[in-house]
């Protein structure tokens, strides 16, 4: 084998975050994510999410939801010029006393949010852009999927619940 060349540096690329709040029945989300928690095909301490899960598409048909998250597609489809898509998944989480989700990114999506249906300390941490989003009932964010992003350790003595999505490009050579 013979190297002729080789390469390795950043590369600066255009990305988005945005965070915002929206008016939502927290109640109906959270209970909903207690019982996809206890169902079979719940994603507990399995991924990212060091806390409680529901599985990957918990909230994918669920019509309280996708009211909600149609108002974050009007937005990025006026602001954005994204090709055509579709929602991907959507999961909801626990994460209680000393729980955090590990940092990450969303590499098949097209881009990715999160809605937060409670109150909390423990912030979402973007530090590829220096962000952080403090959850409250109905903040959001919406966001390049290749931004790091996670939490440290909830120090709180109650959960902090939400939503989180992906979005995939639609392509038809697949």
């Amino acid at each position: 084998m013979q190297i002729i060349k080789h390469k390795e540096s950043k590369v600066n690329v255009n990305y988005f975050y945005f965070s915002g709040k929206v008016d939502l029945d927290e109640k109906y989300f959270i209970e909903k994510i207690k019982q996809g928690c206890a169902a079979p095909g719940e994603k507990n301490y399995q991924t990212n999410i060091k806390g409680k899960m529901t599985d990957w598409g918990f909230f994918l048909s669920d019509q309280n939801f996708l009211k909600i998250f149609t108002k974050f597609v009007r937005y990025v489809d006026d602001n954005l010029n994204m090709s055509n898509y579709t929602l991907a998944n959507a999961w909801g989480f626990e994460l209680n006393f000393n729980e955090r989700t590990l940092m990450h990114i969303h590499t098949e999506a097209l881009w990715s949010g999160v809605l937060y249906l409670s109150s909390s300390n423990q912030t979402l941490n973007f530090p590829d852009i220096g962000e952080k989003l403090k959850p409250e009932i109905g903040t959001f964010a919406l966001f390049s999927p290749f931004l790091h992003h996670g939490c440290e350790r909830n120090d709180d003595k109650f959960p902090k619940y939400g939503i989180s999505f992906n979005v995939n490009e639609i392509r038809p050579w697949d």
